[in-house]
């Protein structure tokens, strides 16, 4: 399809009225609230995967028109609209596979590729995107790779605006890291490999670029360079787990490529220990298994976590491990998680399990005051019930009647529950 063809006019306009009519339909008195984002924002995705067909078809430059425009609209609706659901997010991680999926198969140096790279430079610059510049960087990250000696200039001119505008804002400069990005693929696209590796190394200091260069370690074997971008960047900062997890996790999956099992299970027991990152404990229990050691560093290894450990997190494995003695123990500390482990525990320690449920109980009744709370009540003693403990729950029912003769509330919502388990005898 020609570019500004009538037939091109007439698909845009056809995409234009689709989101006037979504933006409508989600309108509740003159606001587009919870809901309605949600609705707005599956039909932007579903115009996005319009799109993809079209770039099936070879039309790239009608495919890029359709995302942009929703990419533009979407901008427009987080100004305007609630998107407590995470929405427009999501629209724009499908913008940005969208629009890297057309950019890659587009040509390179083409016509349809010019013309793309430079409505973009031009769509970057819409009004929509005031206040929200990472929509900006959506766009001029993918078709950075579409820049050439001719028209680079351009972008650069347009990034220059955009550091100029964004540094007068004080605090951690976020648009650096995507500035960077997008300056890396357009001189990839121009200078060629070596000048990328040249601006690699002098960024370095941008996690985006550092994750760059790991790959492209990793990619050529050189599995050393990749680990030591990793540890300078875990050694040299101060920073909390957190924030580092992605350089450990990037670590430990360098170890796993090159089969390094005595470095895998070092840096998951360093992370399970003293990161408390509890997702390496099965990893560390299957490396442990493989080398026929776990039985013999088991006990120990359950020690040192009872103490390092968020006890939720503690509370799982012993659950798990079928530690059921040890769970009982720690719920005792924390006896708000019994009933989550209920049904483990009252196999074996009925009466302690019943007794911890009850104390849970009478705790959560004495502070509440509304019938919201009330009916949280009865649906602990309920689990209560179907734990098995039947007579438990016959008497806390008729001791709270008793000790709350003037909370008409409660004594309702108790008869409701008593008549409910009246059924499931």
């Amino acid at each position: 399809m020609v570019p500004k063809s009538e037939k091109f006019k007439a698909e845009l306009a056809a995409v234009r009225a689709r989101i006037s009519i979504a933006k409508r339909r989600g309108r509740h008195r003159g606001f587009i609230d919870y809901h309605g984002c949600i609705s707005v924002c599956q039909e932007f995705i579903d115009i996005i995967e319009y799109a993809g067909k079209v770039e099936e078809r070879g039309e790239f430059v009608l495919a890029y028109s359709i995302v942009a425009l929703v990419l533009i609209n979407s901008a427009k609706l987080a100004s305007s609209a609630d998107d407590s659901a995470g929405g427009i997010t999501d629209t724009q991680c499908y913008v940005k596979e969208a629009l890297d999926k057309i950019c890659s198969s587009v040509e390179y140096g083409s016509d349809d590729a010019e013309q793309i790279f430079l409505q973009a430079l031009k769509d970057s610059q819409n009004k929509a995107f005031d206040g929200w510049d990472d929509f900006v960087y959506d766009l001029l990250q993918p078709i950075a790779r579409l820049a050439t000696a001719k028209n680079s200039a351009k972008l650069y001119a347009i990034l220059d605006g955009l550091d100029e505008k964004l540094s007068r804002a004080r605090g951690y400069r976020w648009y650096l890291e995507n500035d960077r990005l997008v300056r890396l693929a357009a001189i990839t696209a121009v200078d060629g490999e070596q000048a990328a590796e040249d601006f690699i190394a002098e960024n370095l200091k941008y996690d985006s670029i550092r994750r760059v260069a790991v790959r492209k370690a990793v990619d050529k074997g050189d599995f050393a360079r990749a680990e030591k971008l990793c540890l300078d960047k875990v050694n040299s900062s101060d920073w909390e787990y957190r924030l580092l997890r992605q350089w450990y996790d990037e670590l430990f999956e360098i170890y796993i490529q090159t089969a390094d099992s005595e470095k895998q299970t070092d840096l998951a027991r360093e992370l399970l220990i003293h990161e408390r990152d509890a997702k390496y404990y099965p990893v560390l229990k299957r490396l442990l298994t493989k080398k026929g050691v776990w039985d013999r560093e088991y006990p120990a290894l359950l020690r040192q976590l009872s103490e390092s450990l968020y006890y939720g997190d503690y509370l799982k494995i012993l659950s798990q491990e079928g530690e059921k003695r040890l769970l009982l123990e720690e719920i005792r500390k924390h006896p708000s998680s019994v009933f989550d482990y209920g049904k483990q525990l009252s196999a074996e320690f009925s009466t302690e399990t019943y007794a911890l449920c009850l104390d849970e109980i009478r705790s959560r009744a004495a502070a509440a005051d509304t019938r919201i709370k009330y009916r949280k009540v009865c649906g602990l003693i309920k689990k209560l019930f179907m734990l098995g403990g039947i007579a438990e729950a016959d008497g806390i029912i008729a001791e709270l009647r008793d000790k709350n003769p003037r909370r008409p509330a409660l004594l309702d919502e108790l008869d409701t529950l008593e008549l409910k388990l009246s059924k499931k005898r």
